[in-house]
This record gives structure tokens, sequence and C-alpha cells, in this order.
């Protein structure tokens, strides 16, 4: 049994210190979390996460990350105030990191000086597009100038670095998706995440979708995009550590409408499996009704696809009787033996 080394306490600041708010954008119906982000409650989610387990049974990296809002535009005192409640805990050895998702519009020296004295380690930019009608459509114009400034500031100070995109915006296309894929790869951070737009109530974007001025992606377009934005990524040895929104009751309770699926990141892996096998065969001049692939042991399921489905899509495409996969332990990639 794999052993957990790495654990998050979550704490939701929803909105808080946000320059404006997003057309997608309902943070307490996503996180099911109201109110601030106060010391009573912050030490009720610490308490919860840490001081009822013993240390010897918590896995051994323990991160405090602050989410939802953007942290640095906050007030300096509030920020500071959130941090200092977290020291006691990191003095105690209860605490190894903290980190926090923000705006690039609030990077700047001074804020990252407070963010290293209070032990922060890891800073998201919530980047979304790099697309400047895109993002005048989301109600989040940032010139591309100012998120690398930004980056390059929180590099400089030597913190841990994430982005985070959307797909499937208004105004989004495959192409524009893409191209700010690759614009995030430009900047080289250490992880991504990767989220599908979707329809959530008390947004402006719900009354868009109500009125027929919004049209969310479907979900099999969503994977295919997804597929190829995680593929540049794997490329580059960047890794998209989040796909899809986690399924909190709220959210889902809330969610109307768009590109929903609680095993997204399978089905994508699925769709990528799929395209490798129909590579390997393209490469064959003749297909004789039966092709064979060694795979590896850990990733039989992806190419088996869900609910068989990529077997019964190379079965289909190329007129096959049989498709047989032959699980091999040491087998590090796809390999076509027959």
């Amino acid at each position: 049994m794999k052993t957990k080394t790495h654990m998050i306490v979550p704490v939701f600041i929803p909105h808080l210190g946000c320059p404006y708010r997003c057309v997608f954008c309902n943070q307490t119906d996503i996180t099911g979390n109201q109110g601030r982000a106060d010391e009573k409650k912050l030490d009720a989610t610490l308490t919860t996460y840490l001081g009822e387990t013993p240390p010897d049974q918590l896995p051994p990296n323990r991160e405090v990350a602050f989410y939802g809002g953007s942290f640095t535009g906050l007030p300096a005192k509030r920020q500071e105030n959130l941090l200092k409640q977290v020291q006691p805990w990191v003095q105690k050895g209860l605490v190894s990191a903290i980190r926090l998702s923000t705006h690039p519009l609030y990077i700047d020296e001074g804020r990252l000086v407070l963010l290293k004295q209070y032990g922060v380690r890891t800073i998201e930019l919530g980047i979304q597009s790099t697309d400047p009608e895109v993002l005048e459509l989301s109600g989040r114009p940032c010139p591309w100038e100012t998120v690398k400034s930004a980056v390059k500031l929180i590099r400089k100070n030597g913190f841990r670095l994430g982005l985070q995109l959307m797909s499937g915006l208004p105004g989004d296309t495959e192409e524009t998706f893409l191209e700010s894929v690759d614009d995030v790869i430009s900047l080289k951070p250490d992880f991504a995440r990767l989220y599908p737009t979707l329809v959530i109530r008390h947004t402006e974007l719900f009354q868009l979708y109500q009125e027929g001025e919004f049209t969310p992606w479907s979900l099999d377009f969503t994977v295919d995009v997804l597929s190829d934005a995680i593929q540049k990524f794997s490329a580059e040895q960047i890794p998209v550590i989040r796909l899809g929104l986690h399924p909190d009751p709220s959210m889902l309770e809330n969610l109307v409408a768009g590109p929903y699926h609680p095993s997204l990141r399978y089905l994508v892996d699925c769709r990528i499996g799929l395209n490798e096998m129909v590579d390997r065969i393209r490469q064959i001049k003749k297909v004789n009704g039966t092709v064979k692939f060694k795979v590896p042991s850990k990733r039989i399921s992806v190419y088996i696809g869900h609910k068989r489905k990529n077997i019964e899509t190379l079965k289909k495409m190329f007129r096959l009787e049989n498709v047989i996969l032959q699980p091999e332990r040491n087998c590090d990639r796809l390999r076509l033996i027959a």
C-alpha cells in the first residue's frame, strides 16, 4: 500500500483580495465556504487537520494552503495576521510550509518580502488565459507583460511557481486555449493546474448561459483538447497536479452545465492512450484483423479506456476483430508487437 507523503491543509478565503469579479466565479458555492477566514476559523481548520492525529501518523510533508481569493491583494496587516497564526504550528514542526494563490496584479517586492518572512514557499498565479479578448470577456483583463513581470519577481525571490489555466472561457477556442498553454509553458512553472469552465449558479456566466449567450464546451471536446494540453506539459516535464474542480458538495449542488466529470484526469489519460495506439497502428502498412500491444502494467486501464471505449474505438476505426493488450511489469511505454 502506497504511503501518503504530502498533506494539504486548505484554508479558503473566497473573493478576499480579488481585484474584480470574474464572470465564472462564485467561490462561496464552489467551496461551500462562507465568511472570513478569521482567527477562530483558521485555528479550527488547523486543529482538525493537524491537532487530532498523533504527529507520527501524519504525512511527513504538511502544507497550509490559502485558496479562493487573491491572498496578496489583502491589506498587508490582514496577510500578516493570517500568516502569523500559522507560525506556532510551524514552530511545533506540524506545518512544513505555506502556499497561496493570488493574481499577477498583486505581486511586487514588498509583498514577496512579507511572504518570505513567514515561510511561504509556493505561489500560484491564476492566469486562466493569455488571450486578451478571452480575458476581457471573462471579466479579468490582465496584460501579458504583467504576468511575465510577476513570474520574474517570484522566481527572483526563490518561490516555487504554479500557474493555473481555464479551458472553455467565453470567446475561447481550441486554438486560443492551446496558445495559452504554450505561453504558460514558456514561463517554466514548477507545476500547473487546468480547470474546464463550468456554469455555476449565482454567477454572471450563469446569466449568460440562461440567455443563450454562452455555451460551455462538451465533455468529449474538453477531454480531447485537454489531452493535447497534458501532452504539451509532459513534453516539457511540467507536472499538471490538478485537472478539474474538486467535487465539493456545494459545487455539485450549484453546478448547472459544463464538462464536469468526477474522473476527468482518467478520461484525459484514456484519450492520450487511445491516441498513442492509433498512431502506432497507422504506422503499419497492413493490419490483419488483430493487433497486439505490450503496455506498462500500471497503465493498462488507460489503454483499455473507460468502459472499454478505447478497444471498441480501435476495432471500429481499423475494422479489427481483436485488440490484445499484454501488461508488462518492466515495460515503460506502449509497444506494438503484432
